[in-house]
């Protein structure tokens, strides 16, 4: 998802990329027809035929240049499977081709361009295409020049390369210490334990890199511990998640069975807890009550609207100037974000809401966005400035603002520190994190202003001002998956 924004670009770059697609998928399909049979799909069995596909069409990929890796973690993608609504469409086995296999394949080699543009491998993938027929001589051309206008330009050509191996820095650096991260399920201390692999876990499930990890050990602690977790602990931040969330987050992406009734009790006991302990929950115990309304979510269990008004009203002094400045960025935007989730951001006293907007403002320079007023760079920051102008669409607000080069580089510091034991930073953990999901915005928030970070900080100037110029830059619709961002949970919608 984080070279989404790069296929737009390069697909609105290329004249030929229609020529592209239609001949790819052309060889694929004949390839398809000359070996099994083209027949309809049944209802009841769809992703199993589309699994047969994808099993049929994976060694066909590997032959013509494709890493493993590179192909299995396209084919384990959670965009792939077919969704019910989704049944109706699709009849044959071209259909499931055309839906689901052909957009993953044509990013593939849009992969492989990028590779190929800044001296990277890819140039094996292109021209194996070619001798089969399978890509156009146009693209080539066009794909030269564009390799050529990058030549001339060195800063733009390492920040591109960068960019590009941001992704397989951060598998190697997870698959390289999968020993090490699946013995955090052993550590004894329940806190530390749930912690670290919430956080690290975030990252796993980022990438879609379960099916590498085993996490037996977690699931039968969860479900045979369950009177050691579900419980909170004192300072609760976004990097210092509260114990119970933990648990629940975790249960829930893993598909492990927990004893629901026992959690529902214990989250009714928390709302009478921040009832008594906080004049104004949603002020006070910020980051306590976005975990309670998250959990909600995952639990499926409604909160009542006496409960709710209880926990975010607040008196106007908890709005003051001198209350606000001394807020993380990231607990100004959550607080919104609170009330948004609760559907009750169009409710809020205007006075109030500006307040919280004026502090965020001030954290925005030029060239970063601060934790504080006069703080530090923040990739947690970032993500939360970025993802509040997304969830109010004022995405253009932020349009000349200077991201990517702190983002980037915050990744590559962090991973390079990073190390998987019981003495794992959180922080180091969270800026990762927070990084990948600033990146996810900036990538499947498909619109002009948010495309143009992307545009200036990677490619020549001469694209850049291409697509600055363009009145209205019209995204590709079909020929590549389209992943979009939950405006109101931050979660993808695949």
């Amino acid at each position: 998802m984080i070279y989404q924004g790069l296929f737009n670009i390069l697909d609105y770059i290329f004249k030929e990329s229609e020529l592209f697609y239609i001949e790819v998928d052309n060889y694929f399909k004949t390839k398809l027809s000359d070996s099994i049979e083209i027949d309809q799909v049944k209802r009841e069995s769809i992703n199993e035929d589309l699994i047969s596909l994808t099993e049929y069409l994976a060694p066909l990929l590997l032959e013509i240049g494709f890493e493993e890796s590179e192909v299995t973690n396209k084919l384990f993608d959670p965009s792939l499977k077919i969704k019910e609504k989704d049944n109706e469409t699709i009849n044959s086995t071209l259909d499931l081709f055309d839906s689901r296999i052909a957009p993953m394949i044509h990013e593939l080699i849009f992969e492989k361009i990028c590779h190929y543009l800044v001296n990277l491998d890819g140039s094996e993938v292109i021209l194996t295409l070619r001798k089969e027929g399978a890509f156009p001589l146009e693209l080539l051309v066009e794909i030269r020049q564009l390799k050529d206008n990058f030549n001339q330009n060195e800063e733009k050509l390492e920040a591109l390369k960068d960019y590009i191996q941001l992704k397989k820095q951060i598998i190697d650096k997870y698959c390289q210490n999968k020993r090490q991260i699946e013995s955090l399920e052993d550590l004894r201390e329940t806190r530390n334990k749930l912690q670290l692999l919430y956080l690290i876990y975030r990252i796993i499930h980022f990438f879609h890199l379960e099916r590498i990890f085993d996490f037996e050990h977690i699931e039968i602690y969860l479900q045979e511990h369950i009177d050691e977790w579900l419980r909170t602990i004192p300072l609760v931040s976004l990097r210092n998640p509260d114990l119970y969330f933990c648990g629940i987050y975790l249960a829930h992406n893993l598909g492990i069975k927990i004893i629901k009734e026992k959690v529902k009790e214990f989250i009714s006991e928390l709302y009478l807890e921040y009832k008594d302990e906080y004049e104004a929950p949603i002020m006070e115990g910020t980051s306590n009550l976005y975990y309670f309304v998250k959990s909600h979510e995952y639990l499926n269990i409604k909160l009542e609207e006496d409960q709710i008004k209880k926990l975010v009203q607040a008196d106007s002094k908890f709005f003051e100037s001198h209350r606000l400045k001394d807020f993380e960025t990231a607990r100004l935007v959550v607080i919104l974000k609170i009330y948004n989730m609760l559907s009750l951001y169009n409710q809020i006293d205007r006075d109030k809401k500006q307040a919280i907007e004026g502090e965020i403002e001030k954290r925005i320079k030029e060239n970063s966005i601060q934790q504080y007023r006069d703080g530090l760079f923040s990739s947690e920051a970032t993500y939360y400035v970025l993802f509040y102008h997304y969830m109010v669409n004022k995405m253009d607000k932020l349009e000349n603002i200077i991201l990517l080069d702190n983002i980037i580089s915050r990744i590559y510091r962090n991973i390079e520190l990073m190390v998987f034991s019981e003495d794992t930073s959180y922080d180091l953990v969270s800026e990762v994190f927070y990084s990948c999901e600033s990146l996810k915005l900036l990538n499947c928030i498909e619109k002009k202003s948010v495309i143009i970070h992307l545009a200036r900080y990677l490619f020549p100037e001469k694209v850049f001002q291409k697509i600055k110029n363009e009145e209205e830059f019209k995204f590709d619709t079909k020929n590549f998956r389209h992943l979009r961002v939950d405006p109101i949970s931050g979660e993808t919608i695949y």
